[in-house]
């Protein structure tokens, strides 16, 4: 029976891979989620909405030309022209048919069609901003999920480990059984630590399984896509990392896709703030025109007119106040919003830093303990085979330095999670900088 326990556990870490059918490269991936990401195209229709809403807005310094038709039915006759000779009066009718075509030629506007455009132009900017933060924010996920499969990897690898040792083992004390010099209390505890390790080998494969089906969703698929590495990064200096975050910092002050995207609403507040204010000017505007008119015989008469004309508002129940101070307290919450937007991406950033610093200390001093524990349970063995120690005396040790294996790789793959974040933070996230990171040997 143990011997089936066995061989089902041993296949299942192995194989599990075999089976999965979808699978991509981290540049496959992000290359996938550029071309089919939902979030991206939403983005990005976005984006050309307020591009066009910028012509509209632009549309307004330009001449306007329009054609208008209509028919009425009088109750009784009516002259069918105006009438233009003192004494001449124009033919009747019940029926009159109207065309006219008409040109409007904006002269004043007192800047209102110009701070409309500027602030089309400012969505325009937020829009182009927030993409960019959507994109960044993608690439990060499908990074992370890169990094968190890789460590599930390697936790598989050293639970493998420890199964073959355990398997191992079993073998051993199976034969000394049959010799009288191991008692069944010894196969237990075996039995009992592998049974331990094939539930951790069950979570291990639940999380890639749940990776698999988040990576998925990331790049616009409806099914689960499994991450597989790619060639390793050449190996660096275990400096490297610290260096580059800080050639980075000190390149100047990033300004990141949150930052950035509140300037542009404070750029867009002051526009409709100029906007609100310039209500109270005049609009000018020139004219002509040709019309035609007929009656039931449907001859047409035509005659062009031409002008000016001239709007002021006066009194408008308070409207121009009201809005003018709507958006002036608009102006003042972008800009708290800009000073807000930029704090959080500061503390972001120094965040990021001190974990990737604390991370990259936690793995020193663990991987110090993984050496000595290492020496430990070498020498707790040869104790064991003398016959000093326990059996479950060594089995503690083994799974202490199991678990002190797993952290190790754990702070290692944090410190890459926190140098993701602060370039995703800082604005600086590609797909080409990504592929570095996670590339990265650890």
């Amino acid at each position: 029976m143990w011997k089936s326990t066995w061989a089902l556990v041993l296949w299942m870490i192995p194989h599990t891979a075999a089976a999965q059918t979808a699978s991509m490269t981290l540049t496959e991936a992000l290359n996938a989620a550029a071309a089919h990401s939902p979030v991206i195209g939403a983005a990005a229709r976005q984006r050309e909405a307020a591009e066009a809403r910028t012509k509209e807005a632009a549309s307004g310094l330009y001449p306007q030309l329009s054609l208008t038709a209509g028919y009425t039915r009088h109750q009784e006759p009516n002259v069918i022209v105006p009438i233009h000779q003192v004494g001449v009066f124009p033919p009747l009718d019940d029926q009159i048919y109207e065309t006219s075509i008409r040109l409007r030629v904006p002269i004043f506007s007192g800047g209102r069609t110009r701070a409309n455009k500027r602030a089309a132009e400012a969505g325009v900017l937020e829009s182009s901003v927030w993409e960019d933060q959507v994109r960044i924010d993608l690439i990060e996920g499908v990074a992370q999920i890169f990094i968190l499969a890789r460590e599930q990897r390697d936790r598989a690898d050293l639970i493998t480990a420890r199964i073959h040792l355990l398997q191992r083992r079993r073998d051993e004390l199976s034969l000394l059984l049959n010799e009288g010099r191991v008692s069944p209390a010894d196969i237990a505890q075996v039995t009992a630590a592998a049974e331990a390790a094939r539930a951790d080998s069950i979570e291990v494969e639940g999380k890639r399984s749940e990776l698999a089906i988040r990576l998925g969703q990331l790049i616009g698929s409806g099914e689960r896509v499994y991450p597989v590495d790619e060639n390793p990064a050449p190996a660096s200096d275990p400096e490297s990392a610290r260096v580059f975050l800080e050639f980075q910092a000190d390149a100047g002050v990033p300004v990141g896709p949150r930052a950035a995207k509140a300037r542009a609403q404070v750029a867009r507040a002051k526009a409709l703030h100029a906007l609100a204010r310039r209500s109270y000017w005049p609009d000018i505007s020139g004219f002509a025109a040709r019309a035609y008119r007929a009656g039931g015989d449907l001859e047409p008469v035509g005659e062009w007119a031409a002008g000016i004309n001239l709007r002021l508002p006066l009194f408008e129940g308070g409207r121009h106040l009201a809005s003018t101070k709507a958006a002036t307290a608009s102006l003042r919450s972008a800009e708290y919003a800009l000073q807000a937007a930029a704090a959080a991406e500061a503390a972001d950033r120094q965040i990021a830093l001190e974990q990737q610093e604390s991370a990259r200390a936690r793995r020193r001093y663990i991987a110090a303990a993984v050496r000595s524990k290492r020496s430990s349970v070498v020498a707790t063995r040869e104790l064991y085979r003398a016959g000093r120690v326990s059996l479950s005396d060594l089995l503690v040790q083994e799974m202490d330095l199991l678990q002190l294996q797993i952290q190790e790789r754990g702070a290692a793959y944090a410190e890459m999670t926190a140098i993701l974040r602060y370039h995703a933070v800082a604005g600086r996230l590609t797909a080409q900088s990504v592929s570095e990171i996670v590339r990265r040997k650890i």
